[in-house]
């Protein structure tokens, strides 16, 4: 697919219809940004002048992701997006511009070794890791084998060692190595998603068991394609809902957002949106999820939609 720029002054009114469209939402790992650049946040030019036309033309655009805010200044630098973003499944949302939190919905303290010792249960060989607001606390299983168990190949992609804590999640986080039996298990560390990853069964075969066994407790999602990769957050936490607060805060409503997705955790903001692409690459369940299938992240799917959007070319 090759780029097919218009000038500013070809542009309609952005709308899908009749219904101006007043938010863009996007995820970036498989949706804007392929897996192979996922680690160098190389954008293609065509996404890059696309969303910044979309945003001369007066459209409110944010990032809705798994990453870490600290996994989000580059890229939305390339699009001239320094400023809100919805980070960690939608447990943060972060002003880039200001370096300051907007809103935070870490899991509960106790939850975090609760739901570790359950899902221990269902497979003793599950690695663990943690995402804080400040860095990522990693098991040596969980990072083994992986550019984070190297500090070459980490520092070759920007990650600072700062940013990273190895070791074992219950003295990382400071669980209470002692305690009364009706004590509650603690940490001191706010916690914005708990990532468990597993061998021993597949992607969709550990979060199904993973439903069962802690589906009451919190959120269960996945987004890494080929790992059998839980991403667990507060219960009720999801990019919806985060997504929402921001619109809402805007003072649009879900039938003026349009989002773009690409995985299981995309699933309720495709939802939400009153329209909504899957990319040709995602998950059979964002698919579903989606109103409508764009074209794969390598040619640049979401970047034609808002071309088309722009044109005045979206049809409901």
């Amino acid at each position: 697919m090759t780029s097919s720029p218009v000038a500013p002054d070809a542009y309609r009114a952005p709308a899908v219809g009749d219904v101006p469209v007043k938010l863009v939402a996007t995820d970036v790992d498989g949706t804007i940004l392929s897996y192979d650049e996922a680690m160098t946040g190389q954008l293609s030019a065509r996404t890059v002048e696309a969303f910044q036309a979309a945003q001369a033309a007066g459209i409110a655009v944010v990032l809705v992701t798994g990453r870490p805010v600290r996994g989000l200044r580059g890229i939305s630098s390339a699009l001239g997006l320094l400023g809100p973003v919805i980070a960690s499944n939608g447990a943060m949302t972060y002003d880039l511009a200001a370096d300051a939190p907007l809103d935070h919905q870490p899991l509960d303290a106790e939850a975090v070794f609760a739901v570790k010792d359950l899902i221990l249960d269902l497979d003793p060989s599950v690695a663990f890791a943690a995402e804080t607001p400040k860095m990522v606390h990693m098991e040596e299983s969980f990072a083994r084998g992986s550019l984070w168990f190297d500090e070459q190949r980490r520092r070759a992609v920007g990650i600072r060692d700062e940013e990273l804590m190895l070791g074992p999640l219950d003295d990382t986080l400071e669980r209470a190595a002692s305690r009364k039996p009706q004590q509650p298990l603690r940490s001191h560390v706010p916690v914005l998603k708990l990532l468990a990853k597993t061998r021993a069964m597949t992607a969709d075969e550990f979060i199904a068991a993973a439903q069962e066994r802690i589906g009451h407790m919190v959120t269960v999602t996945h987004s890494a394609p080929g790992i059998s990769l839980l991403e667990i957050s507060a219960k009720g936490v999801n990019k919806a809902q985060a997504l929402r607060r921001y619109a809402n805060s805007l003072g649009i409503g879900p039938e003026h957002t349009i989002a773009f997705g690409d995985m299981p955790n995309d699933i309720e903001m495709l939802q939400w949106a009153g329209t909504s692409w899957a990319v040709g690459s995602a998950h059979p369940m964002a698919r579903s999820a989606a109103d409508r299938v764009a074209g794969t992240c390598d040619d640049d799917g979401v970047a034609e939609v808002l071309e088309l959007l722009l044109r005045g070319k979206l049809l409901r």
